[in-house]
């Protein structure tokens, strides 16, 4: 384990650009999404009834926006803005990701051009493997969001109900997780063209050591986060304002890290 962890952090260090091209897009992604949550709560705040305020404004205030949201149409600008970026962001994510597989299983092209090569030759199946994984990490809701409904129904309290639900839910986190890795390897055989049914035999027979790797650095990466947090308060000022600023380039090496060390596992496996 810990020779496909060295072995992936080297091969992580050695994609500067593809690195730098995610973390570009997180950032203006994040930027964007902040400029629309802002100008729909920075007015809506300005309306807000202050603690000076008697309760019944407080009340008159919830009431009028209950009443627009579900009497009006005020929603539904905010509602088609929402589903036209989910639908940008479904379009973009598989269009880096094969910048970013083909760009490590080609590794010694020059990486700007092996980055957008990746992108020209392989972002086809690269949709349409992202495709088939939404699909298959929503087909449990067919049979759960049915079960929720019958267990809001016959239940007296919310809390009550979301505590049954809680098995369900996991599973459902642990499928997610199951198929997020297998849909890596699925990506690594499409970029390097080694065979899907050959990578997923070789996915099934080394499922424990890939999912001990993927949640060494999952937890590794939270670390992270937590002690960025904690840094944070601990250094108040310029050294804080420069360790936030400096953690989301963090976290996206760790992300490419946890890519890099799975491809090695697999490198290693299929030559094995």
């Amino acid at each position: 384990m810990a020779t496909y962890i060295k072995s992936g952090f080297r091969a992580a260090l050695r994609q500067p650009f593809a690195t730098i091209v995610l973390f570009l897009y997180q950032m203006g992604w994040g930027i964007l999404l902040y400029k629309l949550v802002q100008g729909v709560l920075v007015p809506l705040m300005h309306r807000y009834p202050g603690g000076e305020q008697p309760k019944q404004a407080l009340q008159l205030f919830l009431a009028e926006g209950q009443f627009q949201l579900v009497k009006t149409d005020l929603s539904h600008s905010y509602l088609w803005w929402l589903a036209a970026l989910l639908v940008v962001r479904m379009l973009l994510t598989p269009i880096l990701n094969s910048g970013v597989y083909y760009s490590l299983t080609h590794s010694q092209q020059n990486a700007g051009y092996r980055f957008f090569r990746g992108i020209k030759e392989l972002m086809l199946p690269f949709l349409i493997a992202y495709v088939v994984r939404i699909s298959l990490s929503l087909l449990p809701l067919i049979w759960l969001f049915p079960k929720a409904q019958k267990q809001f129904a016959h239940t007296t309290s919310y809390e009550q109900a979301a505590l049954q639900l809680l098995p369900w839910l996991l599973g459902m986190l642990v499928y997610g997780f199951l198929l997020h890795l297998l849909f890596m390897y699925v990506q690594f055989a499409i970029a390097a063209k080694l065979g899907i049914l050959s990578t997923v035999i070789t996915f099934v027979r080394s499922l424990l050591p890939i999912i001990g790797l993927a949640l060494i650095l999952l937890i590794a990466s939270g670390l992270l986060a937590g002690v960025t947090v904690t840094a944070t308060y601990i250094w108040a000022g310029l050294v804080a304002l420069i360790i936030y600023q400096l953690f989301p380039l963090f976290h996206i090496f760790f992300q490419m890290w946890a890519i890099t060390s799975q491809y090695q596992l697999l490198s290693a496996k299929m030559n094995g």
